[in-house]
């Protein structure tokens, strides 16, 4: 037990350390920035306890918020992230969603995907709908999400599957 709490510590702060040194400063075409802290959703439990979950995501988003500047879409979002994940773990693995380290191991590779799609992706509209919240901006925000949300998906993607190698 308490190394798996010492395994989510690890993840909740190098997610934000690497987001805010390393991958805040790509600008991808000039504005796409991968958002990496998404991975602490996708590496949590699946049967760890939802409260405790939904407090890590909005610590996780005031964090970010705070760091850079952002008015609350970054902690929106992660709430948003934390409520439904559970919902979007039943919808993508189904009687398997009972799996603890369902990400990492134990689990088929398309129900992985689906879920890491889903996660991205909705983070990424509800954080972009809430910063531009704007009906003239709604090209823009589409193009933002699809666009950052591939890169935040190849990203989590490759830090996954070597996460899950060793």
């Amino acid at each position: 037990m308490l190394l798996e709490n010492l395994r989510l510590v690890k993840y909740f702060f190098l997610g934000i350390i690497l987001q805010i040194i390393f991958f805040e400063s790509w600008d991808f075409l000039g504005y796409i920035d991968p958002v990496f802290y998404i991975i602490f959703f996708l590496i949590y439990k699946f049967d760890g306890a939802k409260i405790k979950f939904i407090l890590l995501c909005f610590s996780l988003g005031l964090i970010m918020d705070l760091i850079t500047q952002n008015p609350g879409a970054n902690t929106i979002a992660s709430l948003i992230i934390g409520y439904i994940r559970p919902f979007l773990i039943n919808f993508c693995f189904g009687v398997n969603a009972d799996i603890s380290n369902g990400m990492i191991s134990g689990t088929r590779i398309e129900h992985r995907i689906l879920l890491t799609i889903l996660i991205v992706f909705t983070h990424h509209l509800v954080y972009f709908v809430v910063s531009y919240f704007s009906a003239d901006s709604i090209i823009f925000i589409v193009k933002n999400t699809i666009l950052t949300g591939i890169l935040t998906f190849i990203v989590i993607s490759i830090t996954l599957g070597f996460i899950s190698k060793k």
